[in-house]
Formats: C-alpha cells, sequence, structure tokens
C-alpha cells in the first residue's frame, strides 16, 4: 500500500496511545464526514506493534489506539478512510520504536 502523507513518530515500547489523521476541505467536501476507516500495521508481527481497540471515526478525524512494538523497528500505520462523498483516502503514519 502507498501513503499519502507519511508523517512520522517515536514511542517507547511500552506506551500506549492513539495516532490518526485529520481531513480538511479540500479532502472533505462541504458538508461531507468520514463514514469508515481500515487501519493494519506493517510490519506484522507477534510481539510488534500492535493495535488495540477498533478506530475512532468523527465528522473529519480517524484515530487508532496503538500499543506495544519491538525497540529498533520501524513500522507502518495504515489508514484506508472513505468520506460520504465516496472520496477514498490512503495515509500512514511511520512509528519508530525505541527504548527511552
Amino acid at each position: 500500500m502507498t501513503c499519502g502523507r507519511i508523517p512520522e513518530i517515536t514511542k517507547s515500547p511500552n506506551e500506549t496511545y492513539p495516532v490518526g489523521f485529520k481531513y480538511l476541505t479540500p479532502d472533505i467536501d462541504e458538508g461531507a464526514y468520514l463514514v469508515s476507516c481500515v487501519v493494519s500495521i506493517e510490519p506484522s508481527e507477534v510481539g510488534g506493534l500492535a493495535l488495540s481497540g477498533n478506530a475512532v471515526i468523527e465528522p473529519d478525524i480517524v484515530s487508532q489506539m496503538i500499543t506495544g512494538g519491538e525497540a529498533g523497528v520501524d513500522y507502518k500505520v495504515f489508514f484506508k478512510t472513505t468520506t460520504s462523498g465516496g472520496h477514498i483516502y490512503e495515509d500512514c503514519i511511520t512509528v519508530k520504536v525505541r527504548e527511552c
């Protein structure tokens, strides 16, 4: 999967917190809102960075709680988001897991 936007964050293996995207005009048409979001992580491995719970979808924000990860590994968290106007966005966040 390719990414339209690639922000980067660094977290420790013990941290758990949400990451996500806020969509603004022109990404969301006037009066439109976000209707769905599928989130995945690469690489996906046992003991690696993991999703916690389901994606949270608000009118113009999607977020996903992430947890864990192996120190020294860089992960990509992919978001495939659909708007009520039929737009589909594929975005990702690079998550670098490092010991403090």
